[in-house]
């Protein structure tokens, strides 16, 4: 899924940031065991610390899709704003129509 194109300079920018993230969080569960990690544990603690992320990133999208349909975005603009289409947006949050619909009338 191909979201919309940040500028190069965020983009780059938000990269190294995400990376950034990883590393810490992998080291830190790394911290947790006296010896030195081997590279597996090093390897299996990036994953630990991506999932991680990637649940995290996942219920800010949630909450930002919410706050997008209450300022009264429908489902072509929610599909936009990620890279996917208007009926794949509706799939994704079928509850928002409502929240669009009230937030638009008034």
């Amino acid at each position: 899924m191909n979201g919309p194109a940040l500028p190069a300079p965020v983009s780059r920018q938000l990269n190294i940031q995400v990376a950034q993230m990883i590393l810490q969080m992998a080291q830190q569960l790394c911290d947790a065991d006296a010896q030195e990690p081997t590279d597996r544990e090093v390897r299996l603690a990036v994953l630990a610390a991506a999932h991680l992320l990637h649940s995290e990133v996942g219920a800010h999208r949630e909450d930002a899709a919410i706050s997008a349909a209450q300022a009264g975005a429908d489902y072509v603009e929610l599909g936009n704003a990620i890279g996917m289409t208007r009926q794949g947006a509706r799939r994704r949050w079928p509850g928002l129509a409502a929240i669009t619909r009230t937030a638009r009338q008034l």
